[in-house]
């Protein structure tokens, strides 16, 4: 069942958290049907840094390759604020779905852009 028609069912979707091939591959043997991957984890195990804004869109993509080299499950793919203006954003969407992202999330944040559960962040 893909991931589009499990969203259409009444029972929720558990996506646990990963930040590289080896998270996923635990995940994904454990059983889970979809695996998120967040810039806020890329952050802080890629830069060892808080998720303010400094993981790029192909850092993001890098890391999408390397989990599909491992895993076939469904996996959604924090993509922030699409990385600019609209045009970006269609970049954006394009490269994630070339590496292998098979849903995407994306935020309306003014810049500095932080991460969701920081403090001093503004939304559009």
């Amino acid at each position: 069942m893909t991931l589009k028609q499990r969203l259409t069912e009444k029972a929720p979707v558990v996506a646990p958290g990963i930040y590289d091939a080896l998270t996923a591959s635990i995940a994904a043997a454990a059983g889970f049907e979809a695996l998120y991957l967040s810039g806020a984890a890329i952050a802080y195990t890629r830069l060892g840094r808080s998720d303010i804004g400094l993981v790029s869109m192909n850092e993001v993509a890098d890391v999408i390759t390397l989990v599909r080299d491992r895993v076939p499950t469904a996996l959604i793919v924090d993509a922030d604020n699409g990385y600019g203006n609209a045009l970006n954003v269609q970049r954006t969407v394009r490269l994630f779905e070339r590496a292998g992202a098979t849903a995407i999330q994306l935020e309306d944040q003014t810049l500095p852009k932080r991460c969701g559960h920081l403090q001093d962040k503004s939304l559009v």
